[in-house]
């Protein structure tokens, strides 16, 4: 879907969730899109933040001209409004880890919980990773990588247990960090040993 909307130069929204995962999340699919098409990102790519402590779409800050509108860390429920915005011809694109209580009809669901992806304790962040590293698999990259630092401080910030596959993404997050190849100010907060 997203691949389609790149090569027909459509114009596309990511919505940011308001907390720490949603930002990570969004700067870690901004960047890694950067690395992949930097005209299209500049030119294509509009992000809109939350104000307050909303999450989810909302339907009247999509401008008309917008084709895809891309939901990390957030908008798997979101079931009205993906209906909506399938009416208006608007694909939808969720990235999420939060529960639902169903796989929507008019969007295309990345999410942890709705599948047999064994850690359910994975980030909005490590989510939207594992979407890099498979756009990386599909493109013949190898960018994902990058923003481990993200996903380190997604997973920290929203509290997710760091046992098996959480542990080693913090581990190379911060590692990343620690060797100055972040561009998190962070390095002087971080002691590895």
């Amino acid at each position: 879907m997203l691949v389609k909307h790149i090569s027909q130069n459509d114009k596309v929204l990511i919505q940011v969730d308001s907390d720490c995962d949603g930002y990570t999340s969004a700067a870690a699919l901004i960047n890694y899109l950067n690395c992949l098409f930097p005209g299209f990102v500049q030119n294509n790519i509009y992000y809109r933040i939350h104000t307050g402590k909303q999450h989810g779409i909302i339907l009247d800050t999509i401008p008309d001209d917008v084709k895809l509108v891309i939901c990390p860390d957030s908008s798997s429920n979101d079931y009205d409004e993906h209906k909506a915005l399938a009416d208006r011809g608007v694909d939808v694109l969720v990235i999420d880890h939060h529960e639902a209580d169903a796989i929507s009809e008019n969007a295309c669901i990345i999410n942890n919980q709705l599948c047999d992806y064994p850690n359910k304790n994975l980030s909005g962040a490590g989510v939207t990773w594992q979407f890099c590293r498979y756009m990386d698999h599909l493109m013949g990259t190898n960018y994902a990588d990058n923003y481990l630092d993200l996903v380190a401080l997604a997973t920290i910030a929203d509290s997710m247990p760091l046992l098996g596959e959480n542990r080693d993404l913090v581990y190379e997050g911060l590692n990343i960090i620690k060797s100055n190849k972040s561009s998190l100010p962070l390095k002087n907060l971080i002691t590895i040993s």
